[in-house]
């Protein structure tokens, strides 16, 4: 997997994610590489990617985190995850991966993205057959979110 192809989706997500917490306490934890499906945090959003290299973004919280982004986004307390809450993640899923995607045209990498999917509950592993995936966590206070950079070049 290229460095050039990695950094615009780091940072894209703490551009979005400081906009969004409106808060500049962001840090980046330990990367790390994953080789075999781990069970995730809880709350997972996925989008699909093709272009000069072709694999997935996704981006892997617990449901306090979730909860802690859509009501940043909402300005309302939000106390479960419904159907408008993971829309919402779907959208934050969206302005992070596009930030990146127009931040790669730039660079001359031409992307082409999927619908976000938003995965919620326990017990469920998403694997990436034959593509190491490559894991940025972001801590901000209390909480974490892990993004997973899966892609493969064509």
């Amino acid at each position: 997997m290229r460095i050039e192809y990695i950094n615009p989706f780091v940072e894209a997500t703490f551009e979005v994610l400081s906009e969004i917490l409106k808060e500049g306490n962001l840090r980046r934890g330990e990367l790390f590489l994953k080789r075999s499906p781990t069970p995730n945090y809880g709350v997972s959003i996925i989008i699909g990617l093709t272009g000069p290299a072709s694999g997935r973004v996704l981006l892997d919280m617990p449901p306090n985190t979730a909860k802690k982004l859509i009501s940043a986004i909402s300005g309302d307390e939000v106390k479960d995850l419904n159907d408008i809450g993971k829309s919402a993640l779907g959208e934050i899923a969206n302005m992070i991966v596009g930030n990146a995607i127009t931040k790669l045209y730039k660079k001359g990498f031409t992307f082409a993205l999927t619908p976000p999917t938003v995965i919620t509950g326990n017990d469920y592993t998403i694997d990436t057959p034959q593509i190491e995936t490559l894991v940025v966590p972001v801590i901000f206070g209390e909480d974490k979110l892990e993004i997973n950079i899966a892609l493969k070049e064509a």
